[in-house]
């Protein structure tokens, strides 16, 4: 098999496990919107933001991972995966306990924010925050987990794990709907839910890395949170970036306007599937080429294939994603209509429309920034992030306070356009530097 249609391969797998939960959000959202209400259904769209955000307690663990894993396994030095693989999983652990302790603490001095809640909510959500807290554990230690199985690129097995706990993340809220509407026992069946894909994870860790907390090595620290931490200071501002826009419209118009705004971008934010999977299969792939050994012309040979890899990934994108944006656009109201009702279509297709146009944009985006990545250049990637963030949200706010939603929208667009052009400077301005290394070397 070529490294290419093995890349394609995994990235099946990969869009396999995202297109069925996909589904089951498609069904369940309306659904939850006419169960909870509109002002839940925003809160509820809230939540499930801060519960993957707060995975970022994993300190980019996960994503080194997959690189130390990729890099050794077939190789003489996978004779260090359990040892180093153990370490990683005795700093997850207690960062996620860390992570759920000061989200729970954050909960208790929420009195400012909670004031605009509706007094008729306030006690809902303040135990919805509380529950937040123990879904941040789980959230943390199945990153740990998937970057491990990535590294060893089981992808096949991640999709057999990744479909049905996808599905019951929309589908336990869905039924706790049935029979109450109340937004806390939504967010405790989500949170049971991270539990039980936390132990679906490990089982197949345990046994193909040989697991053990006696093999925790206080020499592999240092190694795996020094590769980890530029990836951190991505894994804080990326999400930030991506749903800055829902804590802007939630804090300057309302949770009502929220809901027609969460609900397209929701849409849109799935549509990333495709790219998402091609770079998740792409990474490992990249990071396995580069710690090749033989000199000079060997790394150059796999620099070669690294861009015909990256070449092939981004036409496959562009001929997926384009068409979908124009027919997304041409068609934005009756869809929305027919998936969410005509409050929905009213208020957000023209939202949805520029939506669609960042979504071109960031899908592109996942290809390049999964090289730098491949190549460990985290460090320029996190920086690039660190410029962004200041410019994004001073455009965020003043587009929304300008034109609500559809300004949200356009400040989101412009956002992923910049962060695409930036990355392929990136890259194409790192690999002349890694050429002229080694044709001196």
């Amino acid at each position: 098999m070529t490294p290419f249609r093995r890349v394609l391969a995994n990235a099946g797998w990969n869009l396999l496990a995202s297109v069925l939960p996909l589904a089951a959000a498609l069904l369940a959202m309306p659904w939850l919107a006419h169960r909870l209400g509109t002002e839940r259904f925003g809160l509820l769209a809230l939540a499930w933001v801060l519960i993957g955000y707060f995975g970022l307690f994993e300190f980019g663990l996960g994503r080194a991972l997959t690189k130390f894993v990729a890099e050794r396994t077939g190789r003489p030095s996978a004779a260090d995966l359990p040892v180093v693989c153990s370490t990683a999983l005795g700093l997850a652990v207690a960062a996620g306990l860390l992570g759920g302790l000061m989200v729970a603490a954050l909960a208790a001095w929420a009195d400012g924010w909670m004031a605009r809640v509706p007094s008729a909510l306030q006690t809902e959500v303040q135990q919805g925050l509380f529950i937040i807290a123990l879904g941040i554990p789980p959230t943390v230690g199945t990153a740990a987990f998937r970057g491990m199985l990535e590294g060893l690129q089981r992808f096949k097995l991640l999709t057999a794990i990744r479909v049905p706990s996808g599905i019951l993340l929309f589908a336990a809220p869905a039924l706790t709907a049935l029979y109450t509407p109340r937004l806390d026992w939504a967010l405790a069946s989500i949170v049971l839910t991270r539990w039980l894909l936390l132990l679906a994870h490990a089982a197949p860790c345990w046994r193909a890395l040989g697991l053990s907390m006696q093999r925790f090595s206080p020499a592999w620290v240092r190694p795996l949170l020094g590769m980890g931490g530029w990836l951190t200071v991505s894994s804080v501002i990326s999400p930030v970036i991506v749903y800055a826009d829902r804590f802007v419209i939630g804090g300057l118009l309302s949770a009502t306007v929220l809901a027609h705004y969460a609900a397209p971008f929701e849409l849109v934010a799935r549509l990333l599937v495709l790219p998402v999977a091609l770079a998740g299969a792409l990474y490992p792939a990249l990071a396995a080429a580069q710690s090749a050994q033989g000199g000079a012309m060997a790394a150059l040979a796999d620099l070669q294939a690294a861009r015909r890899l990256r070449g092939q990934a981004l036409k496959l994108t562009l001929a997926t994603v384009l068409p979908l944006a124009v027919l997304g656009a041409v068609w934005a109201t009756p869809l929305l209509g027919l998936w969410m009702g005509a409050e929905f279509a009213d208020n957000g297709s023209m939202a949805t429309r520029i939506l669609l146009l960042g979504f071109v944009f960031n899908a592109l985006a996942h290809i390049p920034f999964a090289a730098m990545h491949g190549h460990g250049l985290a460090r320029q990637t996190a920086l690039l992030h660190l410029l962004e963030l200041p410019l994004y949200l001073l455009c965020l706010v003043y587009l929304v306070r300008q034109h609500g939603i559809e300004g949200a929208a356009a400040a989101w667009a412009l956002r992923a356009a910049f962060d695409l052009a930036a990355l392929g400077w990136l890259l194409r301005r790192a690999e002349r530097r890694l050429q002229r290394a080694q044709g001196t070397a």
